[in-house]
């Protein structure tokens, strides 16, 4: 029964009270049956997870004599409980030392070797409690070399047990605890990388890539590229020259994947990787090429790594030409893997966007970057690559690729060479980009471009309806002029003066007659004294209470005929001046007043079934009476005709009545969708009206659908932009879509009007509400009309004081997941560009925001940023602790993070058109160092490539002026500008200078000398040459007889040789050792030192998971006496 109360009964009874109780009983149990032990076991581990504070309380020294039988249990159950009871008494360094001084490492190593019939629990245990060290500040310090390798020989653990080791008693190792394992590796790897190193657990990582599944062969190279960022982490990963395994897969290919008849080889096995291998292989090696410590990692000895991975162009081999091809043209942003989206990998992407939350489902295709910062930057990047794919050489592969026609590949060369002339073009100054780089061509390599580049015309709808409506206009034109006859004869074939039925009219000749011959002054006339008949029969079929047209159903097929021939009459009427008269006398507006009025509630005049009513609208040809309206509003003399018949009054009222019923809804959207707003008429004066007292539904109907339209006629822009502005003080949902309308507007003119928005002086805490509101602020600052108006209301102010308390590193934080969502574009974290990122641009654009910064609250920031970088690139520099990834404590982090964001902070000051003034001390004389010069420095010779990069980065905004790039110069470095002259934000060190300025050598990562035993004292060391075995012997070891110190010899020498590369050798040290197993039991199960000298042969060897469980059987299948006599000596 649990000694443990329930949780009622918990505030009785002292929680220290019952731990001891509970040690008292596990003590006791020691020799009694497993399940007792484990049941108080699961209870003092209960007890700890109830008072997580407790453990902070206990003395481990007091606990651990009481538990540690358990360790040498013959039970794996009860070990299994061991190991997690510890794992709760971890709390500190000191508790570590404590557990690494009671040999703890030791029996975890035999747990994870699965001797003394462990289970896969035990092994998880012994595996959590190696993570637990992890969670402690330098607790992978006392981590040892051969727990390390323990870990790397479960990893590489193939399942096939060797019967010279005996037969096999377990079950295969599962594949998720071997990942387990490797994951373990990479944490430590980040924390001890060294320790790693001399473990050989770094090899297991590069082979882990090849070998397992895509979710850790990319995790693996992300914590490759972290190491990568400092100087003496990398040099174990030889400064990144390992990743060169990658493309040793192409090297190894064979020139002709197919093999001839007979070819069965191992040789040709060897080299025959599967096309899922090929493609992880090509995916990942994209994800190195799209990272600047990447790119950096392959720059090795002048581009190595680049040029081995072009060479492979060259092989006869279809598979690696096509792996290469595309990696290169998804590493570019070309184009992505044509595979990824039916393949593992792409299943994986997918997977893991699932898991994120995203919502969209991954569409494996490049995104368009909206946001200019990013786009710099990518641009930036892309344009790189470019310049080291072109100077190693890739235009001669290409062509000559191009030149074998063989299709596939030729097809994907020919688009890969001209998309990276087009980079070239684009990204690359033009004194890079010249004949030389592009080779000479064979007539059908010249074609292939020719035929890639040549875009075929698609005719877009804009494009068709232009030329509708022009050859409709050549149509009327040709009909204007027109003979007696002719005319004669169109008015009498229109049928119109023979017959009253308007069905039998002939439409076709009526509308050509309206279009053309009677849009002659001469021939209205003509009509109007010779066939009156003619407008009164037309007239009357449009009068409403004739009953005729207002009566036709939509069902009718002439329904429309009839409403756009009826626009087309009073249009005609309206370009005339006797029309305007005839128009106006008629009885058409009197009765169209009277119908508007029907629907009008304070009118007086009502009808059972209005004409214009809701029902009749949607089913009827009554909806052309608005469009007549429509018509009318689009010339003055239409205005005047609706001012005459009191239209506007009756529309006032209507929508008055809006804002409590709906009924009038549809007319009032179906007046506006037709009216001409162009003119500054009373229309304008009905839509503001209707902002201020309609219905939410109308509101949000015109915001969507009609004041996006009236906002790109030019006639309109300014009252639209002054109806947004007041929409401001509306609902949430009003002021939302008022604001993201108003910044689309401003958007696609590049915000060069938005002179017009601030004239009208938007309240600043309303936009400051909305992301895009925030935006429109900060492109308030380009104008000096901005910039006064947002400092007289305080507004600069307040973002100066959240830019002083930059410390949390929220903007670095924004342009850093900014990057990683274009970089890793396989990731879709939706991510919103921060105002913040443009605030320094935009204020430097005029000189007030320039004088602001000399003169004003701007001036300390200044001083401060600058200042502080010089200091933290001269400690980075001078400082050995910011060398190592293990010495990165809270206070290097701070550091590097400050470097970084004050980097990014000099590059968004440089944005602006005044920027560089800042930067330069002939401008700025209160620069005591020259900031930029600097930043040139250190991108040649920071020891954080990390940095490195974001100097690169930075130097390409100093040259977003003429000022900057003239500086840039100065240091060999060429900026990249556009026909006119305008820069493109990006800039390079010369060509002939590419290799000094990535100067990365391979280092030797086993120059340090340094390893890591698995305990302090070894009580004998053991060099085994010629057979020979030397032993040093601690002084009371003087009596031990001469047969022990001859079988320790003999069995250190033997177990040595099982690592022996010839298996004759091999196997005569299992025979001997078996026989010595047999004879001299009692030495493998009392001879202590024997066993630690064994454990240190162990951690220093390279013996295989089944060697290590027979080695360690040889000392435990008898029973655990050994593990005992351990923990006694002290």
């Amino acid at each position: 029964m649990s000694l443990l109360l329930p949780e009622k009964h918990n505030n009785t009874e002292s929680p220290t009270w019952v731990l001891s109780d509970l040690l008292s009983s596990i003590s006791s149990l020691k020799d009694k049956n497993e399940y007792s032990i484990v049941a108080k076991a699961n209870d003092l581990v209960l007890l700890f997870q109830q008072h997580p504070d407790l453990t902070k309380d206990v003395q481990i020294k007091t606990v651990l004599p009481r538990i540690q039988f358990m360790l040498y249990h013959p039970v794996s159950e009860v070990r299994s409980s061991c190991y997690r009871i510890i794992r709760y008494l971890i709390v500190n360094y000191e508790s570590l030392m404590i557990l690494v001084q009671l040999k703890l490492l030791i029996y975890i190593i035999i747990s994870l070797s699965r001797t003394r019939k462990a289970t896969l629990v035990e092994m998880e245990q012994s595996l959590k409690l190696v993570r637990e060290f992890l969670t402690v500040e330098k607790g992978a310090d006392l981590i040892s070399v051969g727990l390390i390798k323990t870990l790397i020989t479960i990893i590489e653990e193939n399942g096939e047990s060797d019967e010279k080791y005996g037969e096999k008693t377990v079950d295969v190792i599962p594949e998720i605890f071997k990942n387990c394992c490797l994951e373990t590796i990479c944490e430590i790897s980040l924390m001890k990388p060294e320790l790693v190193c001399h473990s050989g657990g770094f090899k297991v990582l590069i082979n882990a890539m090849l070998e397992k599944l895509i979710e850790i062969s990319s995790s693996c190279v992300m914590i490759i590229l972290k190491l990568l960022d400092y100087e003496n982490s990398r040099k174990f990963v030889r400064n990144g020259y390992d990743l060169d395994s990658l493309i040793s897969i192409y090297s190894n290919l064979c020139d002709n994947e197919d093999d001839s008849p007979g070819t069965t080889t191992t040789t040709t096995k060897i080299r025959k990787f599967s096309s899922m291998k090929l493609q992880k292989v090509s995916f990942l090696i994209s994800m190195l090429l799209r990272n600047f410590n990447g790119i950096m990692a392959y720059s090795i000895n002048d581009f190595t790594s680049i040029k081995n991975l072009l060479m492979n162009l060259r092989k006869k081999n279809t598979k690696a030409r096509e792996s290469i091809l595309d990696l290169l043209l998804d590493a570019l942003r070309i184009r992505i893997f044509p595979w990824l989206k039916n393949s593992p990998i792409g299943d994986s992407i997918v997977r893991y966007n699932e898991v994120l939350g995203h919502g969209e489902s991954f569409d494996f295709e490049f995104q368009e970057v909206q946001d200019e910062f990013s786009r710099n930057i990518l641009h930036h990047h892309q344009g790189l690559l470019t310049l080291i794919l072109v100077k190693n050489g890739i235009f001669q592969h290409l062509s000559a690729i191009i030149e074998e026609k063989d299709d596939t590949c030729s097809t994907k060369a020919t688009v890969l060479l001209t998309n990276l002339y087009k980079l070239a073009s684009s990204y690359l100054p033009s004194e890079m980009v010249n004949e030389n780089l592009l080779p000479d061509l064979s007539l059908h390599a010249s074609y292939e471009v020719v035929h890639e580049t040549r875009h075929k015309f698609t005719a877009t709808t804009e494009y068709n309806q232009h030329i509708k409506s022009s050859l409709k206009q050549i149509n009327i034109q040709s009909k204007y002029n027109v003979d007696d006859n002719e005319f004669k004869t169109m008015v009498t074939n229109s049928k119109i003066l023979a017959i009253k039925e308007f069905e039998d009219w002939n439409w076709s000749i009526l509308l050509n007659l309206i279009q053309g011959p009677l849009t002659n002054p001469k021939r209205f006339d003509e009509i109007l004294e010779k066939a009156p008949k003619f407008f009164k029969r037309l007239l009357s079929f449009y009068r409403p209470f004739k009953y005729r047209f207002s009566t036709i159903t939509n069902a009718n097929k002439n329904c429309l005929r009839y409403i756009n021939f009826g626009c087309q009459l009073i249009e005609m009427f309206l370009n005339l001046e006797n029309g305007i008269k005839y128009l106006g006398g008629s009885k058409l507006l009197p009765q169209l007043s009277e119908v508007v009025a029907q629907i009008d509630p304070y009118s007086g005049i009502s009808s059972k079934d209005p004409i214009l009513s809701k029902k009749r609208l949607e089913s009827t040809a009554s909806t052309g009476y608005i469009r007549f309206i429509g018509v009318l509003s689009g010339h003055s003399a239409g205005i005047k005709m609706l001012e005459q018949w009191q239209f506007f009054t009756l529309f006032l009222n209507i929508i008055s009545s809006t804002g409590e019923s709906d009924v009038n809804n549809l007319f009032v959207l179906t007046l506006f969708k037709y009216t001409d707003f162009s003119i500054d008429s009373q229309f304008r004066n009905l839509l503001k009206m209707t902002f201020k007292v309609s219905n939410l539904k109308v509101k949000n109907y015109l915001l969507k659908h009609l004041l996006p339209q009236l906002i790109k006629v030019q006639e309109c822009e300014a009252f639209i932009v002054k109806l947004l502005v007041e929409n401001l003080y509306d609902t949430d949902d009003i002021v939302s879509r008022s604001v993201d309308l108003l910044y689309s507007f401003f958007n696609d003119h590049n915000f060069l009007n938005l002179q017009l928005l601030i004239k009208f002086k938007p309240r600043v805490e309303i936009l400051e509400k909305y992301p895009l509101g925030k935006k429109l602020l900060m492109k308030f600052l380009q104008f000096p009309m901005g910039f006064i108006y947002l400092e007289s209301l305080g507004f600069l102010d307040l973002k100066f004081d959240e830019w002083t308390k930059l410390q949390d590193f929220k903007y670095l934080h924004a342009i850093e997941a900014m990057l990683n969502y274009q970089f890793l574009p396989y990731i879709r974290t939706p991510v919103v560009a921060d105002d913040q990122l443009y605030f320094l641009q935009n204020l430097l654009s005029t000189e007030e925001g320039l004088n602001f910064f000399q003169y004003g609250r701007g001036k300390d920031f200044l001083e401060v940023i600058m200042s502080s970088t010089e200091f933290m690139f001269h400690q980075i520099l001078h400082d050995d602790d910011f060398y190592d990834i293990d010495n990165q404590d809270e206070g290097r982090n701070f550091v590097v993070n400050s470097l970084k964001q004050n980097l990014w902070i000099i590059g968004g000051i440089a944005l602006g058109q005044y920027g560089i003034q800042l930067l330069d001390p002939m401008y700025n004389i209160n620069l005591t160092n020259p900031i930029i010069s600097d930043i040139i420095y250190n991108f040649q010779s920071c020891p954080i490539w990390q940095i490195r990069g974001i100097c690169f980065y930075v130097l390409g905004m100093i040259s977003s002026t003429i000022e900057g790039m003239e500086i840039l110069d100065e240091f060999n470095w060429v900026s990249c500008m556009d026909q006119y002259g305008n820069s493109k934000k990006l800039a390079y060190p010369r060509f002939d200078r590419l290799v000094d300025v990535f100067n990365v050598e391979m280092t030797n990562p086993y120059r340090d000398t340094r390893y890591y035993h698995i305990f302090n004292s070894i009580p004998m060391e053991i060099t085994t040459e010629n057979d020979e075995v030397a032993v040093v012997v601690d002084s009371d070891e003087e009596l031990i007889d001469d047969l022990t110190i001859s079988l320790r010899h003999k069995i250190i020498v033997l177990i040595t040789n099982l690592q022996a590369v010839l298996t004759k050798i091999e196997n005569k040290a299992i025979r001997e050792l078996n026989k010595i197993r047999f004879r001299y039991s009692e030495i493998f199960e009392n001879d202590v030192e024997l066993f630690l000298e064994i454990m240190k042969l162990i951690d220093k060897g390279n013996f295989s998971f089944y060697q290590r469980s027979y080695i360690f059987n040889l000392f435990l299948s008898g029973n655990s006496k050994i593990l005992e006599l351990i923990l006694k000596k002290r």
